[in-house]
């Protein structure tokens, strides 16, 4: 099964510590640090996700890419007279599959509606909490694979072929 995540962006942004502190000073930085956390969790993953942010009302720079996408990441910026709600609404309503969308969002009444249309859902925490984990479990790995190779081919051996190496070498 191959799921879509469809992230409510600011909804998701509000909820993190970190990110809404960040919100406070600079929407534009919060904003592209959420998305780069999304894109790394992606790649290690190979997960699909559109996240939506609100475009009515909110000061999106001119130098921001509007509905870009990035591997498996697709951004989105909602139209003038319309919120990322009632486009993640849309996208489910549409979807062939919906038992392979996931809404992340803590707006209960766009959970309630797609959870309704067939779609899953999944609060911004624990989507959050997903991210933090495949990042962690992607250092793990590096690290256990930085670990140095042996130097010499006896460190590499199992111990059938010593054995068999020093029986040969008592035969010479």
């Amino acid at each position: 099964m191959s799921e879509l995540h469809l992230v409510d962006g600011y909804n998701v942004l509000h909820k993190c510590g970190w990110l809404k502190s960040l919100l406070g000073h600079d929407l534009e930085t919060a904003r592209e640090a959420l998305i780069d956390k999304v894109a790394h969790y992606c790649a290690q993953t190979g997960a699909r996700v559109t996240i939506v942010f609100d475009g009515q009302g909110q000061q999106i720079a001119e130098n921001v890419a509007h509905n870009r996408s990035v591997g498996s990441l697709q951004i989105i910026y909602s139209p003038a007279k319309k919120t990322a709600d009632t486009i993640i609404e849309r996208m489910v309503y549409e979807a062939p599959r919906k038992m392979e969308v996931v809404v992340v969002t803590n707006d209960r009444g766009v959970r309630d509606l797609c959870r309704g249309m067939g779609s899953l859902v999944m609060d911004a925490g624990n989507f959050l909490q997903s991210i933090r984990e495949s990042s962690r479990d992607t250092s793990e790995k590096l690290r256990r694979t930085r670990q140095p190779a042996p130097h010499h081919l006896e460190d590499r051996l199992d111990s059938a072929s010593m054995d068999r190496l020093e029986q040969l070498r008592k035969k010479l």
